[in-house]
């Protein structure tokens, strides 16, 4: 506010500020439900200006609520990222042509990641997801098949190519399974993918 105080007798002024303070207070405290707020008398800084000081949440207060959102933050987002950084990228046959499938596993909050898992014994696709579900469903880890394919693994040549799709599923995305791969297996010669047979 620019006021020309000096123009009003002093009472007036002092009128006029005390029930500004006051209107102005109980709109705050209208407005603020979840904190305890303390509005003091104006301090006047000069004959044209004046200021309520509406004082923060008590530290105690403060303190609490900063500790409540550390620990809901903790639970929903560093704790969803170490559980899901627990689980293995890749589990894979060591030899042989087999199944496999890339699922998308999700925690609390927003986070996931895709993980791989092709085994010889897997008659069909959805075998290994049968296998692999209840695990994730114990960590309460949600998860969803993205597609699937076949893997032909020669670890003695250091050779991978994955290729193919399901017919439940459909097909994977093969580069994020390769990439994958790359990652498990950096000491080998060639890891390859293409989209065709099934």
């Amino acid at each position: 506010l620019d006021l020309k105080f000096s123009a009003f007798p002093p009472s007036m002024v002092w009128g006029c500020r005390a029930e500004f303070w006051l209107m102005f207070c109980v709109l705050r405290s209208l407005a603020s439900t979840s904190f305890r707020t303390k509005c003091v008398p104006p301090t006047v800084y000069s004959s044209q200006h004046f200021l309520c000081d509406l004082r923060q949440p008590l530290d105690g207060s403060k303190a609490k609520f900063t500790r409540q959102f550390s620990k809901n933050m903790s639970a929903e987002g560093g704790g969803a990222e170490a559980k899901l950084a627990a689980i293995p990228d890749v589990e894979i046959d060591p030899d042989g042509k087999f199944k496999y499938i890339l699922i998308r596993c999700h925690g609390p909050g927003d986070v996931s990641k895709d993980i791989v898992r092709g085994f010889a014994w897997a008659e069909f696709h959805d075998h290994i997801y049968k296998k692999v579900k209840p695990v994730l469903d114990e960590q309460q880890i949600q998860s969803e098949v993205l597609g699937g394919g076949k893997i032909t693994h020669e670890s003695a040549e250091k050779k991978i190519h994955v290729y193919g799709k399901s017919t439940g599923f459909g097909q994977a995305d093969h580069s994020i399974t390769v990439e994958k791969l790359k990652k498990k297996f950096p000491d080998y010669a060639s890891i390859t993918f293409n989209n065709e047979g099934y």
